[in-house]
């Protein structure tokens, strides 16, 4: 509907007793601004229908990002927060003092293959250290019912300007009830 051929619809509008070389080149040269200006036409139709057709889901929020900032090895994921473990309190329930400090371990992280879902359902655990429940790491920890983890590629997260795109696309995308929490990858 919106391919239209201007130098066939000239030739073919013409009177044919105008239909000569001299003035086919006098009109299709007045014809290059309105072919330029029906081009930058096409590509923002374009470039609307994209943002239409994608929305905050996790799949479209990943393929957004994925095609809007390439990466080499390491791609965007996104991950939701997992409520498990134990709750620390500063004092038990006798009233003994708890240590809040403690060798940490290991923060490893797990990830499980749910159905056929792209996304894979993910959460972390500390492995190692001393024999303290730990919560959750610090993300989770401080992370709100809403949260959800973007996971940067590390060398998009390590340019200032890049990282600062890519908290704007995941905004324009997400619902306004979420809320974004970015965390670098590396391969």
């Amino acid at each position: 509907m919106y391919s239209v051929d201007y130098k066939r619809l000239v030739i073919h509008m013409l009177p044919t007793f105008f239909r000569q070389p001299c003035i086919f080149g006098l009109l299709r040269a007045a014809l290059v601004p309105l072919e330029q200006l029906h081009s930058k036409f096409l590509a923002k139709r374009k470039a609307q229908i994209y943002k239409l057709t994608h929305n905050g889901q996790v799949c479209y929020l990943t393929a957004v990002l994925n095609d809007t900032f390439p990466s080499g090895v390491t791609r965007f994921s996104i991950a939701s927060v997992e409520r498990q473990g134990e709750w620390l309190y500063a004092v038990s329930e006798t009233g003994e003092s708890i240590p809040l400090t403690a060798e940490e371990g290991e923060l490893v992280e797990h990830f499980e293959a749910v159905g056929n879902r792209r996304q894979p359902r993910v959460w972390y655990e500390i492995v190692g250290g001393d024999d303290v429940p730990i919560v959750y790491d610090e993300i989770a920890l401080n992370a709100a019912q809403s949260t959800f983890i973007v996971n940067v590629p590390i060398d998009i997260y390590g340019s200032p300007a890049q990282l600062l795109a890519v908290k704007e696309m995941v905004d324009r995308y997400k619902l306004v009830s979420k809320h974004a929490v970015y965390r670098p990858v590396s391969a």
